[in-house]
């Protein structure tokens, strides 16, 4: 009885194999000029990603680049987040009499009750905030903010002696949803090249490292902008303390997915291989990116097997893809979209510039 149970179970397993084999070969066949024609690009995109990859590797901080360069960039990409982020306060908010949480909100609260110049309002409050970022976090934080403190308040005051509006509408959600994109894009770009705005990102770090360390970064800076948005309502009325919420709602999502990417630039796979060692081989020192290895079980069979864990960019799983068709058609590839990553590699954002 137990051999013909045996025998009845090695059957199906064969069949389901046989199957496998005959979808695989239905997929990719043995013979296909078009498929040649890829395979021998791809072949040369590898030597250029593996080359790529090594620079990142080597050098995490310049990649292969000089240090004037990189860094030249660095405040050409937050210069071009200034322009942005005034362009949305300057010619697309204060035109519609709307306001915002942070510091921007702050400084409208003020001007309402005083009528002095927007930029700067901004400027002393910015001024204000650096003084005790250094005095309470050092020279290091200061560094961070002390560039955006006077370029943000001067390109703001620039705007509004040009008179320059983008829009002025009845349609305050229009209005709220393309001021929220700008500062989103803004806040962003910002992010990206290293720098902070100085503003209520920075009154949450103080309160944080001073008298409530035991409270979450995001939380911190969350409360702050609910007490400036609802001193906004009694100021302003509800109704634009209801657009400040969309405002920095999809300021927060645009800025997201100008830092991390929207759909997902990076991709992590998990192949349950054959032949792992040729494939970690390939892996490492074909495309120049790392693998990790974890021992699975199969359910059905009850086989050990290796799972391969690879970080990568999707046009390299690609690449990897082909390399599984020609050397294992019958691994098994799941991928997954990942928001971002924080190491040395092509893609990857540098650990040392993402501030919690």
């Amino acid at each position: 009885m137990a051999d013909n149970k045996e025998k009845h179970s090695k059957k199906l397993k064969n069949a389901h194999m046989k199957e496998h084999h005959n979808i695989i070969h239905d997929i990719i066949p043995d013979d296909n000029s078009a498929i040649e024609a890829l395979d021998e690009k791809l072949e040369k995109d590898t030597e250029v990603t593996k080359e790529a990859n090594n620079i990142y590797a080597d050098d995490p901080e310049f990649h292969g680049h000089s240090k004037l360069r990189v860094r030249a960039e660095e405040y050409a990409l937050a210069l071009l987040g200034v322009i942005i982020g005034s362009l949305g306060t300057i010619s697309v908010m204060i035109p519609n009499d709307l306001t915002c949480g942070g510091l921007s909100g702050i400084s409208r609260i003020i001007q309402h009750y005083t009528a002095w110049n927007y930029s700067l309002i901004y400027y002393a409050l910015a001024m204000i905030v650096a003084v005790v970022v250094w005095f309470s976090l050092g020279v290091k934080e200061l560094r961070k903010i002390i560039f955006m403190s006077f370029a943000y308040p001067l390109v703001m005051l620039l705007f509004e002696l040009s008179g320059l509006v983008i829009i002025k509408s009845d349609d305050l959600l229009l209005v709220a949803l393309v001021t929220g994109c700008l500062f989103g894009i803004s806040n962003g770009l910002t992010f990206k090249a290293g720098f902070s705005s100085g503003g209520s990102d920075s009154i949450a770090k103080i309160i944080k490292y001073r008298m409530m360390p035991h409270i979450s970064l995001n939380y911190l800076n969350f409360a702050i902008n609910v007490v400036v948005i609802i001193a906004s309502a009694f100021v302003f009325g509800v109704n634009i303390a209801m657009y400040a919420v969309v405002i920095t709602y999809i300021s927060t999502k645009v800025g997201e997915g100008v830092m991390y990417g929207i759909g997902g630039r990076i991709v992590e796979l998990n192949v349950v291989t054959h032949k792992p060692e040729e494939l970690k081989k390939f892996v490492i020192t074909d495309l120049g990116r790392g693998a990790t290895s974890l021992e699975i079980t199969g359910g059905y069979t009850g086989e050990k097997m290796e799972q391969i864990k690879i970080i990568c960019t999707p046009r390299e799983s690609f690449i990897i893809k082909r390399y599984l068709a020609k050397h294992d058609p019958r691994a098994f590839v799941s991928i997954t979209s990942v928001a971002s990553v924080w190491g040395s590699g092509k893609g990857f954002s540098d650990i040392t510039k993402i501030d919690g």
